[in-house]
């Protein structure tokens, strides 16, 4: 009964808006996806962190234990990630990216906060800046074959989370106006998230189902299994090991596609793991989610 509840009160609600946005685009109605990804990358999630941060109440040293975690599934999945891809005599900048960056943005947000509320939904923050700025350098570089540590200054996210914890250190408040207005603006990104991660499924082609199939289990279960080593390993429980655990469980990000594409690596591939992992993901997330819930 808990796992059917899971299914329809937390995962439900993430695939259904995903799906409405998944049927606009396949009926062809206007969507922009450059200027939602610039709305949500630029205003709504940099407006999500600076209140989240500076309202929820939670103490930076849990924070920084989510921040820690989140550097350490990231490592441990590249690790795993580059060993797996190796073995099975596949290309690393084509499906290490892949295995190595889960969708913590568009899904895990979302889950993280119908799951655990607003503090799990700040704590699935602090995980998910960890791994912008993980995907936006190491994944970009990976895919590129090249470094450039510029792109982290000219994240806006970057900034918010400076700003944020610097509220939340302080405890100094915004004037009412300003906390209202990055509340509001802040509210959009869950839905423009989720909207925009079905649309980006809607107009996904893959070319191999099996190999999607092969690192999709791999991207998922691999993840759960590094989540709940990480946990343990910190000492990590109750809200804090849910946060870990479901969020290095996200199947594959979209933006392994779009690098994907943008560097020429095989985008037909890349695309295979990433809608195949979200669809495995239905039914696995509420079993994930159930063990830690």
């Amino acid at each position: 009964m808990q796992l059917f509840s899971i299914l329809i009160d937390v995962v439900g609600p993430v695939f259904l808006v995903a799906f409405v946005g998944y049927v606009w685009s396949r009926r062809g109605a206007p969507f922009d996806p450059r200027f939602i990804a610039l709305m949500v990358t630029s205003v709504a999630t940099p407006s999500m962190v600076i209140d989240s941060l500076s309202t929820s109440g939670l103490q930076t040293g849990a924070l920084g234990a989510i921040a820690l975690a989140s550097l350490l599934c990231h490592a441990l999945s590249l690790g795993a990630g580059w060993l797996f891809v190796r073995a099975v005599g596949q290309p690393t900048t084509v499906f290490l990216p892949a295995l190595t960056f889960p969708n913590t943005g568009n899904m895990g947000l979302p889950l993280g906060m119908f799951a655990f509320g607003q503090p799990g939904l700040a704590l699935s923050i602090g995980y998910y800046a960890v791994a912008s700025l993980l995907q936006f350098t190491v994944g970009q570089s990976i895919a590129a074959k090249q470094i450039d540590p510029r792109a982290l200054l000219r994240m806006p996210l970057i900034w918010a989370i400076a700003f944020g914890l610097f509220l939340a250190l302080t405890g100094l408040q915004l004037p009412n106006v300003a906390s209202r207005g990055l509340h509001i603006l802040g509210g959009l990104m869950v839905p423009l998230m989720l909207l925009s991660l079905g649309h980006s499924l809607a107009r996904l082609r893959f070319s191999s189902l099996g190999r999607g199939l092969m690192f999709s289990t791999a991207r998922l279960f691999g993840g759960f299994a590094i989540g709940w080593l990480v946990a343990t390993m910190l000492g990590l429980d109750g809200l804090a090991r849910g946060v870990v655990v479901v969020q290095s469980s996200m199947p594959s990000a979209v933006y392994n596609y779009m690098f994907a594409e943008r560097f020429g690596n095989q985008p037909e591939e890349v695309a295979g793991v990433v809608v195949v992992s979200t669809l495995m993901a239905i039914p696995l997330l509420p079993i994930f989610m159930w063990t830690v819930m």
